[in-house]
């Protein structure tokens, strides 16, 4: 009957309405929620019933129903906090979160109310963890799958690998002078008035560690009390100077390779008619080569006297083998040699030095006790009956840091030794600090200065401190093992602990910085000096070390060991490329002047000056770090957290991932502010925010309910008042079918 149907009309509206106060009642309660998204309910009406009219068949409504109850994903208002891990959304997309409980509990969220737990964990209120991708400090960019985000509390300490040294060196400063200070006498009988030609032959030893024959030839004459003089490298027969008829007792010569001035003055010498004619050079012995003949498959051995820095006499014996059929020698250097001794095996003297196998027939040693070094040279000796002639030269050397260094005296370099000297701390593996001091002095050249690295020699651990007979060398050729040893070489690794690395910069007319060259550093394993960068510039292809010449960034590598790593082999380095572990945990640190090598050297913005002002460091920076505690984190508008440590160090950690959604509105809400997938929603598309239509993150703020308030009271009212007109409607309806049933009184 239509009575009763109005009355279940008039039911539908109050359901309907009814359920729309419960949507304004739950939107206004949530007026305060984090990045609550306020909802809409939209009704219809619903399907009619057909009736019969006089003007046909007609469609009587049966009331209302819900259309419709839809998330609104409005952007909400953002509050500033002071929090750094709060975050909210700026545009489309959900935190991700996930239950630690469940397996692939995953939720989505715009709440970014987020703190870290007592496991490092970031999470939420309801303890979920936040989804996000590891960042790679060295790219910068995200690495791996999704992950729960947890922040390191602790910064592990970072081993030193590069140290920048950003320099201005006085131009003012005078050039190192080295003078060779000839003495003796030319006598000339003054009735007879003719000349009277004198000559020497010794040795200049480069920073190479080369020898360089020089021969000088003197003539006085004394009718026009004048001097004609010729130098000569003996090696090529090349002129390095010469001057006729002159009154001038000195000149500048320039060694051939390393192009380093050396003056010879001879004012000194005198002309006294009572003493012998004599050209005298000062110094020690310090070049011996062997030529003639020498019997093949046999032991033969040579005795002489050289003199050492102390103008004293020592005793050596050279033994040497010379194999036919392999051609290759075995040879041994001993001070101090048993007398009759017939071969080594028989010599109790002190074994200088000594080869096996060996295809090369030069060599150097020490004196027992001593740094000073010779040089052995035997090239010139060929098979037959033994004729041995043994030549003696006399030493002079350039002074360089290097040789200044001395880690056994208290203060192992002399202040007067350098121009300036700039200090810097760097790290280990471990991240104890290790004083680092690269010294600077300018050479006998020109816009050529000299510099040193150098740490603290009771810290340097490397193998060669430690090892007894630290410079041994064996060399694999096929079948053939070459074992070389310096045994008289401990002297010289003591004096040189500490030395990481020594070198060369050259500058332009400009001031600029314009290359390294004749660069070295101390094998690790040995002590011996490597060269990195020949006298060219030009970097050695595999250095002996058999460590690169140049780091990743084409600065100058130098090696360093503070914890005291050793090699477990025999006592013989090995030539292989493969040395383990051990080798592989050594320090390799770049050495940064403003200036690196690709195919060229080329210079950087801030480099490494010569200019006529106070010697400074403009700069300097190392990029290891100590162990550090977790102070701070920040995060920027990509979502990237990034930890703030006790130690300086500024991390990049992890970047929050992001999802959305196709139809967002039909994500199921499950409390907490926590929405999950379902089949209407669409599966969820993640990426970095900011990317792919992902809004970007405001850092230290929290989104606000969207809810309006104004509009809500609104439509209360409106919902109100159909309400109460629905209920009219029921009303009204019960008073029609009282009348009707009163019709049978």
């Amino acid at each position: 009957m239509g009575l009763t149907d109005a009355l279940f009309t008039g039911t539908s509206g109050l359901r309907a309405l009814g359920h729309g106060m419960s949507v304004i009642g739950d939107n206004v309660s949530n007026l305060n929620t984090t990045a609550f998204k306020g909802a809409r309910i939209t009704f219809s009406d619903i399907m009619a019933q057909n009736i019969n009219t006089a003007a046909g068949s007609g469609q009587l409504g049966r009331g209302a129903g819900i259309q419709a109850l839809y998330q609104l994903f409005t952007q909400g208002a953002f509050e500033s906090t002071a929090s750094p891990t709060d975050m909210a959304i700026a545009g489309a997309g959900f935190f991700m979160v996930r239950n630690p409980q469940t397996t692939g509990g995953i939720f989505y969220t715009r709440d970014g109310q987020f703190v870290i737990d007592k496991e490092g964990y970031l999470v939420n209120p309801q303890g979920l963890r936040v989804q996000g991708w590891k960042i790679d400090e060295i790219t910068n960019d995200i690495t791996g799958a999704l992950s729960d985000i947890r922040i390191d509390r602790s910064s592990p300490p970072v081993k030193t690998t590069k140290v920048d040294m950003i320099t201005n060196l006085d131009a003012r400063t005078e050039s190192r002078v080295k003078v060779i200070n000839l003495s003796g006498n030319i006598y000339d009988d003054p009735n007879t008035l003719g000349t009277t030609s004198i000559l020497k032959e010794f040795v200049i030893r480069d920073v190479d560690q080369q020898d360089n024959k020089i021969r000088i030839t003197l003539e006085w004459d004394a009718s026009i009390q004048k001097w004609t003089y010729t130098i000569t490298d003996i090696k090529t027969n090349t002129t390095l100077a010469s001057g006729s008829n002159v009154t001038y007792t000195r000149t500048t010569i320039e060694l051939p390779t390393t192009k380093e001035q050396v003056i010879l003055d001879w004012s000194g010498i005198t002309h006294d008619q009572q003493t012998p004619n004599a050209l005298n050079i000062p110094g020690r012995d310090g070049r011996i080569e062997l030529s003639g003949t020498i019997a093949q498959n046999s032991w033969i051995s040579q005795d002489f006297s050289v003199l050492d820095a102390n103008n004293t006499s020592r005793n050596l014996r050279i033994w040497l083998y010379y194999d036919s059929t392999d051609g290759r020698w075995d040879y041994y250097i001993v001070e101090n040699p048993t007398e009759g001794a017939t071969d080594p095996s028989q010599d109790q003297g002190i074994v200088l030095a000594k080869g096996e196998n060996s295809n090369e027939t030069n060599t150097f040693f020490f004196l027992d006790g001593t740094s000073q070094r010779i040089n052995f040279d035997w090239s010139n000796l060929t098979s037959g009956p033994t004729n041995l002639t043994l030549t003696l030269y006399t030493l002079q050397e350039t002074s360089t840091l290097l040789d200044a260094w001395n880690a056994k005296n208290e203060t192992p370099i002399p202040s007067t030794a350098y121009a300036y000297r700039s200090t810097i701390f760097i790290y280990d593996s471990l991240g104890t600090p290790h004083e680092i001091t690269i010294y600077y002095s300018p050479t006998t050249k020109d816009n050529v200065w000299e510099f040193l690295v150098a740490s603290n020699p009771s810290e340097d651990q490397r193998d060669f401190v430690r090892d007894s007979l630290p410079m041994q060398w064996q060399y694999e050729e096929g079948a053939i093992i070459q074992k070389l040893e310096i045994n008289s070489g401990k002297v010289f690794t003591e004096e040189k602990r500490g030395v990481l690395m020594y070198g060369r910069v050259e500058f332009d007319n400009q001031g600029n910085i314009k290359r390294f060259f004749q660069t070295y550093r101390l094998d690790a394993n040995t002590g011996n000096p490597i060269q990195i960068i020949d006298q060219n510039g030009q970097p050695i292809a595999l250095p002996e070390d058999k460590f690169n010449a140049l780091g990743e960034n084409g600065y100058p590598l130098f090696i360093a060991d503070f914890l005291g790593i050793d090699f477990p082999y025999e006592i013989y380095a090995p030539n292989d490329v493969n040395q383990g572990l051990s080798r592989a945990d050594l320090q390799g640190i770049e050495l940064n002047f403003g200036y690196f090598y690709k195919d060229t050297w080329r210079s950087e913005s801030v480099r490494t000056t010569q200019y006529a002002t106070s010697n400074a460091t403009l700069f300097y920076d190392q990029n290891g770090f100590g162990p550090g505690a977790l102070e701070n984190i920040s995060v920027d508008n990509e979502g990237r957290i990034t930890g703030i440590y006790s130690n300086g160090r500024v991390i990049p950690l992890w970047m929050v991932g992001l999802a959305n959604f196709n139809a967002p509105e039909r994500l199921q809400k499950v409390g907490g502010n926590l929405f999950r997938e379902t089949t209407h929603s669409g599966p969820p598309v993640t990426g970095k925010p900011g990317t792919n239509g992902l809004g970007t993150i405001a850092p230290n703020s929290l989104e606000q309910s969207n809810v309006d308030l104004g509009e809500q009271f609104v439509k209360m009212i409106i919902f109100q008042r159909g309400f109460q007109a629905d209920s009219r409607i029921i009303t009204v309806s019960d008073t029609m079918l009282e009348e009707l049933i009163n019709l049978k009184r």
